[in-house]
């Protein structure tokens, strides 16, 4: 069989790409629809994690002879497929026809269940800006409103089983209720907080907070459309207008034309909050659904300032936190998906911190040589520790009157950065709160009348002294601790355990 000649629409999922469209997302025991099922590969990934029942579409008869006694097959063309024949399904997971991509994700949504997931695999071209084609312009709005992207690139062009450099993006929709059925699944049944007790959930955040900050989330959404329609009466009751009579100068006919004595000074609606700078939204139209999606984020927003996930967080893994909240925010905001969101913080603690410590290390080596006891070796050396005093180049400067000052360019804000990696890193294994420590920069800038050129001062977790030069030296203040950061480095890469007895000298202190 030559399928990828006979069907060009026909590009296998990698494993690895179903992975990721995957991730994050609890399959076990729950019912999936694969609209265009292919040689199965979705299917069997599927099944394989723990999906209780699978069901597909495929209209190549060749294909559909390999999906036999692999998963049920209730329709050949997808897009005759009805809501009544899916309407028990928790997930769709799809990659569509490239060829009719928006067609098939946006029939996907249209016949799902309510609070059902649809992860697709999309054309990214259907998505880019303002199109000519109706059907990609809804798929774009309807990923706007009711979900979120994340572009993948050409992920089809290394391991695939057919390659293309078509960039793609996963999709993934979230079809909630309407009517009285929208918040239906907002809440926990009384069974449910009971399994949550002595979960240990709680004491990342309390229950009572949870369920009030949704329960002001769907009371507003509730609230919107009754305000907006009692605001557009009054505006309309208050725009006062007459008519007059005039004659069609080509017919001679005689009609009424409606005379507008201006707009009134005060109009109500909704109100538009950007940049901490409040616009009236006059003339623009907020639906139900655009206000839904903006309070959703910003709630979203506070659940993870709550979480205070940034705190420890190096500037490398910040860019990570930053996505996988930009992600969640997406989510239909009920308490089943907060609790969700707590269970992964708590799962990933852990790898927080072991990455802010190993990055923390790798940051003072790349300062200087001289600041590990491998020296110039340090990259490939298995048995080696951060010196107890380590130096940082090009961090300090002269200011005016010969002030101590930490320079304002990008170069040396990203060294103050790393070295206050450093110390969150510290933070995480010592206990310390970062906050009664605070940034390098800001902490000079207090001090730039007590703070000397060539002399030492405390801050955090070490003694510092800068040079005119630009240079600055650091040592750990507590031997302890400088043996402990190394130690657990040197275990998490996998390295020769530092011993006591391989400590470098003492720098004497001086004053």
């Amino acid at each position: 069989m030559k399928l990828f000649s006979q069907n060009p629409d026909f590009y296998p999922t990698p494993e690895r790409v179903i992975a990721q469209m995957l991730m994050g997302e609890d399959i076990i025991g729950k019912r999936v629809l694969e609209p265009s099922a292919g040689s199965g590969n979705i299917v069997r990934w599927l099944k394989r994690n723990g999906a209780q029942d699978v069901i597909a579409c495929e209209k190549d008869p060749h294909l559909r002879k390999l999906l036999d006694g692999q998963c049920r097959l209730i329709a050949e063309d997808f897009l005759q497929v009805s809501a009544d024949e899916v309407s028990h399904v928790d997930y769709i997971v799809m990659n569509p026809p490239f060829s009719r991509g928006a067609e098939h994700i946006l029939h996907a949504y249209e016949i799902a269940p309510d609070n059902c997931t649809i992860i697709a695999l999309c054309n990214t071209s259907n998505l880019s800006g303002r199109s000519y084609s109706r059907t990609n312009n809804v798929l774009a709005e309807t990923v706007k409103l009711h979900g979120s992207r994340e572009d993948l690139g050409c992920c089809f062009e290394d391991d695939a089983e057919r390659t293309t450099r078509v960039e793609v993006s996963l999709l993934k929709l979230y079809k909630q209720g309407s009517g009285d059925s929208e918040f239906a699944d907002y809440f926990f049944s009384a069974y449910d907080e009971d399994d949550l007790s002595g979960s240990g959930k709680e004491g990342l955040m309390s229950y009572n907070f949870v369920r009030d900050i949704v329960n002001r989330y769907v009371s507003a959404v509730k609230l919107f459309d009754s305000v907006l329609a009692a605001s557009k009466e009054i505006n309309d009751l208050a725009d006062f207008y007459d008519f007059k009579t005039v004659t069609d100068p080509t017919t001679g006919e005689s009609k009424q034309e409606r005379v507008s004595y201006g707009s009134v000074p005060v109009r109500f609606g909704a109100i538009v909050v950007k940049d901490d700078e409040r616009l009236a939204s006059e003339g623009t139209a907020i639906t139900h659904d655009q206000y839904k999606k903006a309070l959703q984020k910003h709630y979203w927003k506070i659940i993870f300032s709550k979480l205070h996930m940034e705190k420890y967080a190096t500037a490398q893994l910040r860019d990570q936190i930053n996505k996988f909240v930009e992600q969640q925010t997406n989510v239909p905001f009920t308490m089943k998906n907060i609790y969700r969101v707590i269970d992964i913080v708590i799962q990933t603690n852990g790898q927080r911190m072991q990455r802010a410590l190993t990055e923390a290390f790798d940051t003072i080596c790349s300062f200087s040589a001289e600041n590990s006891t491998a020296g110039e070796t340090w990259k490939t050396n298995a048995n080696y520790m951060v010196n107890r005093k380590f130096i940082v180049p090009y961090i300090v400067s002269v200011g005016w009157n010969c002030t101590f000052e930490v320079d304002y360019s990008d170069y040396v804000h990203r060294k103050c950065e790393m070295i206050e990696d450093v110390v969150k890193a510290l933070c995480t294994i010592t206990g310390r709160d970062y906050d009664t420590i605070g940034s390098l920069r800001r902490f000079i800038y207090n001090n730039r009348d007590k703070i000397k050129f060539g002399q030492w001062f405390e801050w955090g977790f070490f003694r510092c002294k800068g040079f005119k030069k630009g240079t600055m030296h650091f040592e750990f203040i507590d031997e302890d601790v400088w043996y402990k950061f190394n130690y657990e480095c040197a275990r998490l890469r996998g390295w020769n355990l530092p011993k006591k007895t391989q400590k470098t000298r003492r720098t004497k202190k001086t004053a």
